[in-house]
């Protein structure tokens, strides 16, 4: 074997790497030109399959693959370099050292599954803490480095971890490592690189920033109120008790006063009534500092979330379509995490699944949410109106008030700890690259918080990829809509006509919009297919697009509010058999248009990712500009179905009471479940073989529960309480 001389000292640590992906340099990819395109989910299906072939003619003799490079002009050595060429050396002679072996043994070694995409090498994360190489006297950190190489065209892109020695801290001695990589990779003509695509990442002890202590003061001021409104809630009873036996003493001494008093003057004392007015508080209305402690109370917060009862006229089959598309929208990012985290594995197989359309295509879960919104804000409001006749502006000012209040107090405590609070607690291998990455949290937050809390952060940053709390894009299109929403509404109520064309005329406009977008930018039928991510942030998260479900919620609430008794009447002197008659054909209807919707790519997408063949435009367009209408009205309709008695047994099923408990933690699902997958992410000590049935099963019903059990802290500590306030606020103004 080839014994390394001094000056390549980082090319024999990348002797493990060099053994999996460099081969003899007749492959026929070596006189492509490179282009460094973004890793889609097709180029990663093409890959897999030009890796199988690309690998046939692999050479793992190690001698060989070094032969075709110049080792000349390595560049100087540096402490890091000589670190790491003595460690290496070491292990190539055969002379190890005791912390040789360990800084071996902690290293990332390339695994299994190479011709299925894994080329991602996890080391040893606790060994850079402990044995060998924590004796030594060295403080040695773990560090994931990151780096794309181009097969051609297409790019392979590697995470490496391992224990870093304390002399390669510096930023430099790492980009000029990255530099040294890419000339001696690109010299061999075999795949191509580009240091820029090379980043490292070690472990830091993160320190507290102002944003980390404003995160703890918060949750600390929540926390609190909660333990005081808590003990107050429980001693109450106890003090009461104890005062109403105090007055019981007392009242005989008043009486006995009161005669004393008449007695000397021949008038009632006057005395007497302010001391049974002290004694006579608990019947009196509690002051407003009780009622704000009793909000924070676990006892009243509990009782409302486990709380069973349901009022007349709420719309309960709501509760199940909240449940599932919230448990929906978890699957799809649960899988997408997943897939990271596994390098490809079982990608190609899966594809090959018409099932796995519900994660490949599940933004109908998001469009869900958008037409239940627009119903409900309609409904209730239309409700309002009729019974006041319209709003005055302080009226209005409460209406938006409160629906600012109750949804940004739970996010703004998500964004400080998912922003500020993760980075501190994150462990293992893939840690930093989650807290330090370019497009972390942290940094984003930092940045962007502002924008949050405005509810543009659709706009500003342009790309969800780097806002804070990325599946905030959601709620800012919700407040958006929210905002502009009374105008519809207001017009359906007093001109309905008038309302009538203009919300219809809305969601022409919408899929007008969407469908020159996608015409212009040749984008696929779906964001599964869409190339340029430039483009993408287009269709995805702006409100020109994403308005048309909410549009098409708020004529759905419009028509149950001014027909739905009068249907709900009508249908219940309907003998049992006309109504599964006259029902039927309708809910087959509207499933087979949302089965369409979810499943109707399947075709296009086995063309496009199996056989690389694009989409036919008007596909493409047709889909892009109808498929939202077509959900979001099939789902309202199957709402109006429910309401009015022809629902059946699935209206049974999505009224079940034990949805209720689920459904109120819905929205704090939606927030903090992304960071939990972040932080399962961040842990990993290993590559996942994922087996697409039962290993993803356990995978995702356990992180499933764990975004549950969160979401009801978050909501027993935060949400819940808000609305509380709110009820003693909002509602006594109003």
């Amino acid at each position: 074997m080839t014994v390394l001389s001094p000056k390549p000292t980082v090319l024999a640590c990348l002797i493990f790497f060099q053994t999996c992906l460099l081969v003899n340099t007749a492959n026929p990819w070596s006189q492509l030109h490179p282009v460094p395109v973004p890793a889609k989910l097709n180029q990663s299906l093409n890959l897999l399959a030009l890796q199988r072939e690309f690998l046939t003619n692999f050479t793992t003799n190690i001698g060989e693959i070094f032969s075709n490079f110049d080792f000349d002009g390595f560049g100087n050595e540096t402490k890091c370099t000589a670190k790491l060429t003595e460690l290496v050396e070491g292990i190539i002679s055969g002379s190890l050292s005791q912390e040789s072996i360990a800084f071996l043994d902690a290293l990332g070694k390339p695994g299994p599954g190479i011709t299925l995409g894994n080329f991602m090498w996890l080391g040893n994360y606790e060994m850079c803490e402990k044995g060998a190489l924590a004796t030594a006297g060295n403080k040695y950190q773990n560090c994931v480095l990151t780096g794309t190489l181009y097969l051609g065209y297409y790019p392979l892109n590697l995470t490496w971890t391992g224990c870093s020695p304390p002399e390669c801290r510096d930023k430099d001695d790492f980009q000029n490592i990255f530099k040294q990589i890419a000339a001696l990779i690109n010299k061999s003509g075999m795949i191509h690189t580009d240091p820029a695509s090379w980043n490292a990442q070690c472990d830091v002890d993160e320190e507290f920033d102002v944003g980390a202590y404003a995160a703890v003061t918060v949750i600390s001021i929540f926390g609190f109120l909660v333990v005081v409104g808590t003990v107050w809630n429980l001693l109450e009873p106890i003090i009461v008790s104890f005062m109403e036996r105090n007055r019981d003493d007392t009242t005989v001494l008043v009486d006995a006063e009161e005669e004393g008093t008449e007695g000397q003057d021949g008038q009632e004392g006057q005395d007497a009534p302010a001391i049974s007015r002290k004694y006579a508080t608990s019947n009196q209305p509690e002051s407003f500092i009780v009622r704000f402690l009793k909000c924070f109370s676990l006892q009243k917060t509990m009782n409302t979330l486990f709380s069973m009862e349901t009022k007349p006229g709420q719309i309960l089959c709501l509760n199940g379509i909240r449940v599932l598309s919230i448990n929906w929208v978890v699957l799809g990012h649960t899988y997408i995490f997943s897939l990271s985290y596994t390098g490809g594995f079982y990608l190609g197989e899966l594809i090959k699944r018409k099932n796995f359309m519900l994660v490949l295509n599940g933004l109908p879960s998001v469009d869900s949410f958008f037409a239940l919104s627009g119903f409900l804000v309609t409904y209730l409001l239309l409700k309002q109106l009729a019974k006041r006749g319209g709003l005055s502006p302080l009226q209005w000012m409460a209406f938006y008030l409160h629906r600012y209040l109750r949804l940004t107090m739970p996010y703004l405590v998500a964004m400080l700890v998912e922003g500020w609070l993760y980075k501190l607690v994150m462990t293992g291998p893939r840690a930093q690259l989650v807290s330090s990455g370019p497009q972390n949290a942290h940094d984003m937050c930092e940045k962007f918080w502002w924008t949050n809390v405005l509810y543009i952060n659709n706009f500003v940053p342009w790309k969800t990829a780097e806002a804070c709390l990325g599946q905030g894009w959601y709620l800012a299109n919700d407040m958006q809509f929210f905002f502009v929403a009374p105008i519809f509404i207001s017009l359906l109520f007093w001109r309905p006509l008038v309302g009538l064309v203009g919300t219809v005329g809305g969601m022409i406009c919408s899929a007008v919009t969407a469908a020159i977008i996608t015409a212009h930018y040749k984008l696929g039928p779906a964001t599964i297919s869409d190339s340029n991510q430039d483009d993408f942030w287009l269709m995805y998260n702006k409100p020109w697009i994403r308005i048309t479900p909410y549009l098409v919620g708020i004529l759905g609430g419009w028509f149950y509010w001014k027909w739905g008794d009068e249907i709900k009447k009508g249908v219940k002197t309907l003998p049992e058999w006309l109504k599964v008659m006259s029902a039927t054909p309708i809910w087959l209807v509207t499933a087979a248009i949302q089965y369409a919707v979810v499943f109707g790519l399947y075709d296009d997408v086995q063309d496009q990712m199996q056989h690389q063949k694009a989409a036919k435009e008007a596909d493409s367009v047709s889909y892009q500009s109808l498929a939202r209408i077509a959900w979001s009205l099939s789902l309202t309709i199957q709402i109006l179905l429910c309401q009015c008695g022809l629902g059946g047994f699935i209206n049974s099923l999505l009224s079940w009471n034990g949805w209720l408990v689920l459904s109120r933690l819905t929205y704090s699902v939606f927030l903090l479940h992304w960071g939990i997958l972040t932080l399962y992410g961040a842990q990993m000590r290993h590559v996942m073989f994922l087996n697409p049935d039962f290993e993803f099963a356990v995978l995702y019903l356990g992180l499933l529960a764990m975004s549950y059990l969160a979401a009801a802290v978050l909501y027993l500590t935060v949400e819940q309480p808000v609305a509380n306030l709110e009820g003693i606020t909002y509602r006594k103004s109003a």
